[in-house]
């Protein structure tokens, strides 16, 4: 239990400049000891707040969010005031209520309008306590600022160094130095991101100013590294224009310390990290007001700008568009589009991202002569849910306009509104009349049947119209989405599976049918254990290893090897898919994801492509080193997949390529898995150059629980019990 309290300690560290490590924290905690006043100030508001937090069991305090504000608290009144019992007294009650200020801060900013918090409880609690320790005549003064120049450092250098340690109160080279050696070993991007952050500010600073307060930008430069970092990878996806929009950023900040400083000086208060706050607050919720997701995109969670911009790239491969919804098709068999995206009639800004379906044949929407709604093909036929969500509103009384008429007073006649748990609103218009099946408040699921396709509000002939938007409100702006596991059906007769799409106008789609035996084989539940032989280039004798799933306290399933390393993964949409491989080089989990990282759940998926990340190579020293130097940021393969029916082994072969392309150097690796409808994936093999692995399932089982017996076979042998 001590050793939590002291990692949870440790992250609030490292925390202050947006990187997550125990290790990296108590570098961080060691920087701050180079004025001891300073540094065991802020371990004193730690404790306090992490005792505070724990006592009162505020939700995530074991992340350290509640806990760092307080450490700032106490670096600051450290820097400003020798230590003894009133400082003491004083530390102890600006981390207390720093604390509550930071619990009720969190949940009313991301409630309100989805923003950080970031340092405002402390530059809030750090005000007061400044005011109030002006009344303390028991108080002595500490304020140092440092003028030691580390020798064999340029002075321009020593300055930067300086002023990043003024993030910790400790303006020493020596301790700026230790902190940009963590966040570069974290990140480099976000290292970039500090020092250029510091030229734009210091410079535009100096332009701007004849007579600054004496050390002022030494205490206040790193507003413009903090600002920069926030702006430019952890709230955003990494990209030119994230960068630039970081810089304008940075330029803000020089403007609000150059137009407070005198404000607050009058008061005897610090500029503190108000600049950074009020220009990231300010620049995200500007950003989120947007009905488009043009550049800069911000990032889903924050992150490290190497974690952003995976997820984007990948997102972009699989889902078409970062941000993009995934939704499954509303109907059984097979319709057409008849209006989509930047449609020519109503799908205009800012409802452009939305789809309206609906029947043909011989490209004819009816039979007999048209005068009557059931002569419409798609009339009354199920609307079902493409989500998983809450209903939360719906209208149902409409009547049904005749073919040729529209009712302009009620838009979106009769409808379904389902709330996903993202926020975001799925809603199903002009439907028929009295054919909802649901009630407010229903929870409904993917193939629910809801209700029936109908003519009602703005609709000249029946159709069923599908879009995302942002807000509850009718007409509220929508929000990109895709279809997921799909036919699409060409004029010329040939059909092709696609993962993800984005139908367009006159195509013809349906659903593509989960095959039952493959999806229950390759299904991941809770507590799943596949025991594998590994052989091959670089293992002596056979190498056994274990995969097993497991469920994260946020709700996110991860296929964990007994090596420690991990990958997350998703079963939705007819689709399994991995994602974010995390930990050590595991030659077996990095040839699981190769084979069946992307890996659709459908027997008419015969050729499909996808991206995954390049780490999972099973690349030497020195082509890691290559990789590190030309792609920091990270990059994809060239992933193409087939799977074909192996009808004399029983078995899907599952075969897929992946290249990677870096100047002259073209990397490439083959794989196949093999799918067998009793096991699962019971042997995968990979080829790189010369070198081969090889990977047998020797048991598969499940891991005990409470209540819920565990078991294991052999590869082909009936599950035998064994204890809990």
């Amino acid at each position: 239990m001590l050793s939590e309290y002291v990692k949870i300690l440790t992250r609030s560290y490292s925390a202050i400049l947006f990187v997550d490590g125990h290790m990296t924290g108590l570098f961080f905690f060691g920087a701050t000891l180079l004025y001891p006043n300073i540094g065991l100030s802020g371990l004193l508001a730690a404790l306090i707040a992490l005792f505070i937090a724990k006592l009162f069991e505020f939700p995530h305090y074991e992340k350290g969010v509640h806990v760092f504000n307080s450490l700032l608290v106490g670096l600051s009144l450290g820097a400003f005031y020798q230590i003894n019992l009133y400082l003491i007294g004083l530390i102890a009650i600006g981390a207390v209520l720093c604390v509550f200020v930071t619990v009720a801060l969190i949940d009313a900013f991301w409630r309100r309008a989805q923003l950080p918090v970031l340092s405002l409880p402390f530059i809030l609690v750090a005000g007061f306590a400044a005011l109030v320790a002006q009344h303390y005549s028991s108080l002595s003064n500490f304020y140092i600022y440092s003028e030691f120049h580390i020798d064999w450092l340029p002075a321009t250098l020593n300055t930067f160094l300086s002023t990043l340690g003024a993030i910790f109160f400790t303006t020493h080279p020596a301790a700026g130095l230790i902190l940009l050696i963590g966040i570069a070993l974290h990140s480099r991007y976000l290292a970039i991101l500090a020092i250029t952050g510091y030229v734009v500010g210091s410079t535009l600073f100096a332009f701007l100013t004849e007579s600054p307060h004496p050390n002022l930008l030494a205490w206040t430069g790193f507003n413009f590294m903090l600002t920069a970092m926030a702006l430019g990878g952890i709230y955003t996806i990494p990209s030119v224009v994230s960068f630039i929009s970081a810089q304008l950023g940075v330029a803000l900040s020089v403007f609000l310390i150059i137009a407070i400083q005198n404000l607050l000086f009058v008061y005897g208060l610090p500029v503190l990290a108000l600049p950074f706050v009020i220009t990231t607050l300010v620049f995200l919720a500007a950003l989120r007001t947007r009905t488009t997701l043009a550049q800069p995109w911000l990032a889903p969670t924050p992150a490290l700008p190497e974690i952003n911009y995976e997820r984007a790239r990948l997102a972009r491969v699989r889902n078409g568009e970062i941000n993009s919804v995934p939704l499954l098709i509303p109907f059984y068999g097979q319709w057409n589009i008849y209006q989509g995206f930047d449609g020519p009639h109503t799908h205009k800004a800012p409802w452009q991202h939305a789809l309206d379906f609906y029947i043909t044949e011989d490209d004819v929407s009816y039979t007999n002569d048209g005068t009557q709604l059931e002569d419409f093909h798609c009339f009354g036929l199920p609307v079902l849910s493409p989500v998983h969500g809450r209903v939360i509103r719906l209208y149902d009384n409409l009547l049904d306009n005749p073919p040729g008429e529209v009712n302009v007073s009620n838009n979106w006649g009769n409808f379904i509104l389902i709330r996903l748990e993202s926020g975001l609103h799925v809603l199903l218009a002009h439907l028929k009349e009295n054919s909802v099946k649901v009630k407010e408040g229903d929870y409904v699921t993917p193939g629910t049947v809801i209700a029936a396709c109908g003519n009602s509000g703005r609709s000249p002939q029946p159709h069923l119209h599908l879009q995302v938007q942002r807000t509850a409100e009718l007409g509220s702006p929508t929000h990109p989405f895709h279809l997921s596991s799909l036919m699409h059906h060409k004029s010329d007769g040939v059909s092709e599976y696609r993962v993800v799409s984005r139908p367009n106008v006159g195509d013809r789609i349906e659903a593509a049918a989960v095959d039952k035996q493959l999806a229950a084989q390759l299904h991941l539940p809770v507590g799943r254990q596949l025991t594998y032989e590994v052989a091959g280039f670089g293992i002596t004798g056979t190498l056994t290893r274990e995969l097993q799933v497991e469920l994260t306290l946020l709700g996110q399933f991860r296929l964990v090897s007994d090596s420690g390393a991990s990958a997350a993964f998703q079963e939705a949409n007819g689709v399994l898919a991995f994602y974010d491989r995390q930990g050590p080089d595991d030659i077996l989990l990095d040839m699981w994801i190769l084979a069946n990282g992307l890996t659709p759940l459908t027997e008419s998926a015969h050729h499909w492509h996808d991206s995954p990340p390049a780490h999972l190579l099973p690349l030497n020293l020195q082509q890691k080193m290559l990789l590190w130097l030309v792609r920091p940021l990270g990059c994809g393969l060239d992933s193409h997949y087939q799977r074909h029916w192996d009808d004399s082994h029983h078995i899907w072969k599952q075969q897929s390529q992946h290249q990677l392309s870096l100047g002259t150097t073209i990397w490439r690796v083959d794989t196949e898995s093999d799918i067998d409808l009793e096991i699962g994936c019971k042997q995968i093999v990979m080829i790189f150059n010369t070198n081969s692995w090889h990977a047998n399932l020797v048991e598969a089982g499940l891991a005990s629980d409470q209540g819920i017996p565990g078991w294991n076979q052999a590869t082909f042998d009936k599950p035998q019990p064994t204890e809990s």
